[in-house]
């Protein structure tokens, strides 16, 4: 499964963010290949990852921000008999763990502040073994990844405080293998396919 991800990155590295039902529609038309669904409702959950599903996307769900659902392994269960969705998205390295039990992937978010928090987010990273890892703010991560890239094997993410494509193109040439966006007019490009 790892390879899925991998393969989708390289095909475009731009996730697409969703951050409310309406914008579904906008991801399944975007050149997206991975969708992430934050504030997601449980009650709507199956038909929104059926829907993006059914037009190629990978389905990632993030475990912190879901409504409804326990955060916890019932959870994650759950999320990928019933469900089936493809990951989770979460900064808790046990529920990393709980998805990969469950053959799911999954994608452990770091919030990086300082250096201590590049050491203690590549113990954490180390201990769980995600296979990719989300780094916020996406912005710095040209300026972190010479602290991590010889720490840490997995794809690397960049999320947050991302805006223009120099932006994308500046973090792309610097460590990272796909950009986690809401913004509804980065999804629409498909200049920053990498194949």
């Amino acid at each position: 499964m790892m390879s899925t991800l991998k393969y989708a990155l390289s095909k475009n590295p731009i996730i697409a963010a969703v951050t409310s039902d309406k914008a579904v529609q906008t991801a399944i038309d975007s050149e997206s290949n991975i969708i992430i669904l934050i504030q997601s409702d449980i009650c709507t959950l199956k038909d929104v990852v059926l829907t993006l599903q059914d037009a190629g996307k990978l389905v990632f769900v993030h475990m912190d921000l879901i409504n409804g659902l326990k955060r916890d392994a019932a959870g994650i269960k759950f999320l990928a008999d019933f469900i089936q969705i493809d990951g989770i998205v979460t900064t808790q390295a046990n529920l990393i763990r709980i998805a990969k039990d469950n053959d799911l992937l999954a994608i452990q978010r770091v919030f990086i502040l300082d250096s201590a928090s590049i050491e203690q987010g590549i113990r954490l990273i180390n201990t769980a073994k995600p296979d990719a890892v989300e780094i916020l703010p996406g912005i710095a991560v040209p300026h972190i990844y010479k602290y991590v890239k010889d720490k840490i094997k997995q794809t690397i993410i960049a999320g947050g405080l991302i805006d223009t494509r120099e932006e994308i193109e500046k973090i792309l040439s610097n460590g990272a293998q796909g950009i986690s966006s809401s913004s509804v007019e980065l999804w629409k490009s498909s200049e920053f396919n990498q194949s």
